[in-house]
């Protein structure tokens, strides 16, 4: 490989060539300062110029390393994005065929999941435990919605005389404040509902879980105002307590104020009563008295 000479190799060779010329360098001084010209400026003036034309520009070579670099950055950027779109791909490609593998073991289990029958669901749901936890768990919620809501709508076929009577009173001890109006609810529509449907255990425990409703609409513990329904609320939390259905007795619980509260609210109001009406709220008091005493 030929190797390109350098500034240096080519002025010593112009020396060489100068040395062999016929005239000496002072005549050709002489010669040069006879036309004008400062010979040490004329040969400062070729060595630079020959200076800059054999030598690459340092600014030049900058530029081509900072470009070079530039390619280098661009080459390894595209490279990471490929890399980086690869693996997406891969990995929605392997989301995708995992899913289409749940849905295909999932799948049959749906129609024994809508089932009528408890038992078929409930081995679908242990199968479907193991495919997919969360969708099971999510699907025995939903379940547990489905049965709930059907059962509510068992008993109102079963009791359809009792649920209106009950959603009569409800209804007006929720939308009404007047005092006649909580009077007929508890007189009327409860407290009667409640006593017939004592008379068969079926009905009463459908009626006694509707009551739950109920319980949070009475004015034991601090009435606003005194009215001849107050012992009427009170036998209807007494039946309610003695009901032993586990959900409705621990709901009454919760809404039952103390003997004592209820003893104060007799001698507070007995005096006003009519002997009838006194008899009455007496003995609802003592019945309530005695109930909360058996369940501690």
């Amino acid at each position: 490989m030929t190797t390109q000479p350098d500034h240096h190799d080519i002025l010593r060779r112009l020396d060489r060539l100068s040395a062999e010329v016929e005239h000496s360098d002072a005549e050709a001084r002489q010669a040069l300062e006879d036309d004008g010209l400062n010979a040490d400026e004329l040969v400062r003036a070729v060595r630079e110029h020959v200076r800059d034309v054999l030598e690459p520009s340092r600014a030049a070579g900058r530029g081509w390393d900072i470009f070079r670099h530039c390619v280098l950055g661009l080459a390894a950027a595209s490279a990471a994005v490929f890399v980086a779109a690869y693996t997406v791909n891969v990995r929605a490609s392997l989301e995708a065929q995992h899913e289409a593998a749940r849905t295909a073991l999932i799948s049959p289990l749906l129609p024994s999941l809508a089932s009528e029958d408890p038992d078929r669901r409930s081995l679908a749901l242990v199968i479907a435990r193991q495919v997919d936890p969360a969708f099971a768990s999510q699907a025995e919620r939903q379940l547990d919605r489905w049965q709930v809501s059907a059962d509510l709508r068992a008993r109102v076929a079963r009791n359809s005389v009792y649920a209106n009577r009950i959603l009569a009173g409800v209804g007006k001890l929720e939308l009404s404040r007047d005092p006649d109006d909580r009077k007929a609810a508890i007189w009327r529509d409860l407290l009667p509902v409640l006593l017939d449907a004592r008379k068969n255990r079926d009905e009463f425990v459908d009626v006694a879980l509707e009551y739950q409703r109920v319980l949070p609409l009475l004015r034991l513990r601090n009435p606003d105002v005194f009215l001849d329904s107050y012992w009427g609320e009170l036998w209807i939390v007494n039946i309610l307590l003695e009901s032993r259905i586990a959900s409705v007795v621990d709901a009454a619980r919760q809404q039952a104020p103390e003997p004592a509260v209820i003893e104060a609210i007799y001698q507070r109001n007995a005096p006003r009563l009519s002997e009838r009406d006194r008899q009455a709220f007496e003995e609802a008091v003592t019945v309530y008295a005695s109930t909360l005493k058996g369940l501690h």
